[in-house]
């Protein structure tokens, strides 16, 4: 009786490829080869919880579609750092290979960073400190500083882009885009020292906790119009609908709570959920 067996899915650095290529390639083979940059949506989520890429392999070994990811992501990673990063080593990989997708996380970070680290009322937010209270959260957001920050966003994802397609292996290779999902303001770290985020931000800039949530709201909304904007630079850019996935965590809680790690990050319940959805959009674009 024949038996047909499914390698299992590889996901690892660059280090770890260039020191150990043969073994994993052996592990083959491997319906796609996928580079993986961005983020700590790519990277992870917490000192002990990975993220994505470790969970979509999960989710494609289920599917009995196993994948190598070859993950360059950060933590922490701003755009314009990968933008510098892109002309050493993640140019240097879209060198070794045709990639059947690149997955990226991007712009998530150039939020947050704008509003958290700006003396109050110098980034992203107003300094509400005296203030009336307005209507709605979204007022607490300086327009003026948001155009700023998309103009260099999306000048810089064109850089990026610019320099996927200029390699010649992959001129044409769909690159899949992280939306992100929207999450609960509130005082829960990744850890020591790592968030919170939009917490922090939000009390510098002396905004209200009533506001938060409609803040919030507004602000990953425009992260998600920035996102699905870059799709309309190439035809094979690809915005993966995770957006409205996930359940939201209880303002109150410090820790894990709902599908979310902590403030910004999802548990190993939300990556399941936002797993499938990758997925479902890899093989809708790619086939089968």
């Amino acid at each position: 009786m024949n038996t047909e067996i499914t390698m299992p899915s590889v996901v690892c650095t660059g280090h770890e490829y260039l020191g150990r290529s043969q073994e994993i390639e052996a592990r083959g083979p491997f319906k796609y080869r996928l580079l993986a940059e961005g983020d700590s949506w790519m990277d992870r989520s917490s000192l002990v919880i990975p993220s994505l890429p470790w969970f979509l392999a999960q989710e494609m070994d289920n599917r009995g579609l196993p994948v190598l990811i070859i993950n360059l992501a950060i933590a922490g990673s701003e755009l314009r750092q990968l933008v510098d990063i892109m002309k050493g080593e993640f140019v240097w990989w879209l060198g070794q290979f045709r990639y059947d997708a690149i997955l990226l996380s991007a712009g998530g970070n150039d939020f947050i960073d704008a509003a958290r680290d700006p003396d109050p009322g110098q980034g992203l937010l107003l300094n509400m400190a005296g203030q009336p209270l307005p209507a709605d959260g979204y007022a607490c957001v300086s327009q003026a500083a948001k155009g700023i920050l998309e103009d260099y966003l999306n000048t810089d994802f064109k850089q990026l882009v610019d320099a996927i397609r200029a390699d010649a292996n992959n001129q044409s290779t769909p690159v899949f885009l992280n939306c992100y999902d929207t999450p609960v303001a509130r005082n829960a770290p990744a850890g020591p020292g790592i968030g919170p985020w939009l917490y922090k931000a939000y009390q510098k800039n002396s905004i209200d906790p009533s506001l938060w949530p409609a803040l919030t709201q507004g602000l990953f909304q425009d992260i998600g119009s920035v996102i699905q904007g870059w799709t309309g630079f190439d035809g094979a850019l690809h915005a993966v609908p995770t957006t409205g996935v996930l359940d939201a965590a209880d303002p109150a809680s410090g820790g894990s709570s709902g599908d979310w790690a902590n403030e910004i990050h999802p548990n190993a319940s939300g990556w399941t959920k936002e797993a499938r959805i990758w997925a479902g959009t890899l093989v809708q674009v790619l086939g089968t």
